[in-house]
């Protein structure tokens, strides 16, 4: 493993054994394209921040640095997610990695390259501000499953519109806090108002659910929307104390 000290900027990926040529330049492209995909995800234009490209001589070290001129705060903000979408995916989360499909095929790309056969692996870490990560087959086999879905069938979720920000637009999603669950929510066009209506708020989506192999549900495609009584508009337990006490 590397030492904070040989690593040659503040975005680096190691790769720490050898690696024949053309495995070595998938590797770098995943690298390149998983940081440009998040830098497309974070500025307006989808532009994203310029790199330029530092290599230790000797080492397994791919390394990028913001070309002159480059907004310091999308920088950060590439480091930032960089680095908790990896660590999102390593607990299991994949919804709050906040990553776009085309990051996520560069990051699979990247853990599946973790995988020799099935007795060997390749340690590969991303270093952000000297710090690293460490990335693995079961974030691969995540992404996977997800794009894998199982079966689908008409349904009804509940919980709370919210979005995620990919390219500048936004994505949403409803959140369960109670079954810590977020699905995405394909909106048709003649649903988009409503939906931006009731942003931020409890509702009820009805519409075609996409499940993973395990029953958790991924993703529905909205037919309809119920706005729903929020929490704190709820009844508290003083307000319903007595009422079906029964008196003989």
């Amino acid at each position: 493993m590397a030492t904070p000290d040989q690593i040659p900027s503040d975005l680096t990926l190691e790769v720490a054994v050898n690696l024949s040529p053309e495995r070595f330049m998938a590797v770098a492209r995943a690298f390149f394209g998983y940081v440009e995909e998040i830098g497309r995800s974070i500025t307006a234009d989808e532009s994203g921040p310029d790199w330029i490209v530092r290599l230790r001589e000797g080492s397994h070290l791919i390394g990028v640095d913001p070309a002159p001129n480059t907004s310091i705060e999308a920088v950060h903000a590439v480091y930032a997610k960089a680095e908790s979408g990896i660590k999102q995916l390593s607990v299991g989360d994949l919804t709050g990695a906040g990553l776009s499909d085309a990051a996520l095929k560069h990051l699979r790309n990247l853990a599946d390259a973790t995988i020799i056969d099935r007795t060997r692996t390749v340690p590969i870490r991303l270093w952000v501000k000297r710090a690293p990560t460490e990335l693995n087959k079961e974030i691969a086999n995540l992404i996977r499953d997800d794009w894998n879905v199982d079966y689908h069938d008409f349904g009804t979720i509940e919980g709370k519109l919210e979005a995620i920000q990919d390219r500048g637009a936004l994505n949403l999603t409803v959140r369960d806090p109670y079954l810590r669950q977020t699905v995405r929510c394909i909106v048709s066009e003649n649903l988009l108002k409503k939906a931006f209506e009731n942003f931020r708020q409890r509702v009820e989506l009805s519409g075609t659910i996409h499940y993973r192999k395990n029953g958790k549900p991924i993703s529905i495609e909205v037919a309809e929307i119920t706005p729903l009584e929020d929490d704190t508009t709820l009844p508290t337990l003083n307000d319903v104390r007595g009422i079906l006490r029964f008196d003989a």
